[in-house]
């Protein structure tokens, strides 16, 4: 769990009037994630299940556990939070940075898990290894292949590293890679 303070409304930093954001990770394996993405309908969802849908039995599940697993400051979060909702997940590395003319960088070039907190720095550090690679080629076609074999390998080290911490927290769970 981790917890930390934002500014409020129309960005108000003054004491009493910021928000606090805070996340409770929890280890789900595929049958439990896909369990968890059905709604109150019944309907099921790929990618999570919109907020005033998350089923009230999940609700009343995620309270009980964090009354018997988390330290009284986030129990208390949980307690007053009117709509709780959850994200799911997924560990993503495209095999390639680079299709055609278009480069990828951040998220939409791999996602890490949120836990090792990287990724606005690889961001960044993609940013900038594109503008390096545009501004030392004379050809687009070459600078985005150097971006590319600069890039992708360590995407995949990232992610793979990622999984590796992920996988310290959730004892007994087994990767795919497993």
């Amino acid at each position: 769990a981790l917890g930390y303070p934002i500014s409020g409304v129309d960005d108000e930093l003054r004491a009493g009037q910021r928000r606090y954001n805070w996340g409770w990770y929890c280890v789900a394996n595929a049958a439990t994630l896909k369990q968890m993405c059905v709604d109150d309908h019944g309907r099921e969802y790929k990618f999570g299940v919109p907020p005033p849908l998350v089923r009230k039995d999940l609700i009343a599940k995620m309270r009980a556990d964090a009354e018997r697993l988390l330290p009284p400051q986030y129990v208390d979060c949980v307690r007053h939070i009117d709509q709780p909702f959850f994200t799911p997940i997924y560990d993503f590395c495209s095999p390639s940075l680079v299709y055609g003319r278009v480069a990828l960088v951040g998220d939409a070039a791999s996602t890490a898990r949120p836990h090792i907190g990287f990724g606005v720095s690889k961001a960044g550090a993609e940013a900038q290894a594109l503008a390096d690679a545009l501004s030392g080629y004379d050809d687009i076609d070459r600078a985005l292949s150097a971006y590319n074999a600069a890039r992708q390998p360590l995407s995949e080290r990232i992610v793979a590293h990622s999984q590796k911490l992920g996988m310290q927290l959730g004892v007994g769970i087994q990767s795919d890679k497993d």
